[in-house]
């Protein structure tokens, strides 16, 4: 698939051959998240779900670039950070794969509170830091280890969105194995 054909199919008025995009790699226990950190145009939208919209409206070439290969894979996960439109949050992200984009992801909220922290976006404090990232799902509260002395990040936790459940104490009938 040529990727810069694609985008020119879409009459963007962006030259593809001078599109620099500069990316942070990191993981988290092995699951890859690339780190859009100059370069992307501006992501238009008064909310993180319109900017979403937007990229995936009329950004999608670049997602695609950089999340297939050669310089991507299909295990590949991005982030571009956003200005959040909630109060309380430090940033706010758009998420993207090979398949699109999504509401939240946990190996990207925890390499995104360290990344916070260690790219001095939210200043490191002793013993933890807390980083509020405004998700498309919502506002996810992030928990980094921090040692002023080293000035090093450590593990890290999160609590997500408020979840519910629709119905409980359920008889549920299936073909294969009865109810």
């Amino acid at each position: 698939m040529d990727l810069c054909n694609d985008a020119k199919k879409k009459k963007l008025d962006v030259d593809q051959s001078e599109v620099k995009i500069e990316t942070i790699e990191m993981h988290t226990g092995g699951e890859p998240l690339r780190i859009v950190a100059r370069g992307y145009p501006r992501v238009l939208g008064a909310t993180v779900l319109e900017k979403r919209r937007y990229c995936r409206e009329n950004l999608d070439h670049l997602r695609k670039i950089l999340m297939f290969e050669p310089r991507g894979h299909y295990d590949m996960f991005g982030a571009v950070l956003v200005e959040p439109d909630v109060k309380e949050a430090h940033i706010g992200v758009i998420f993207m794969h090979n398949e699109g984009y999504s509401t939240m992801c946990g190996h990207a909220v925890i390499a995104l509170g360290r990344y916070a922290i260690d790219h001095s976006i939210v200043k490191g404090v002793s013993p933890e830091t807390q980083v509020n990232i405004q998700c498309p799902c919502g506002l996810v509260r992030v928990f980094v280890q921090y040692n002023d002395k080293t000035q090093k990040t450590g593990r890290v936790r999160f609590e997500s969105v408020p979840a519910f459940a629709f119905a409980t104490q359920l008889d549920i009938q299936t073909e294969k194995y009865g109810s």
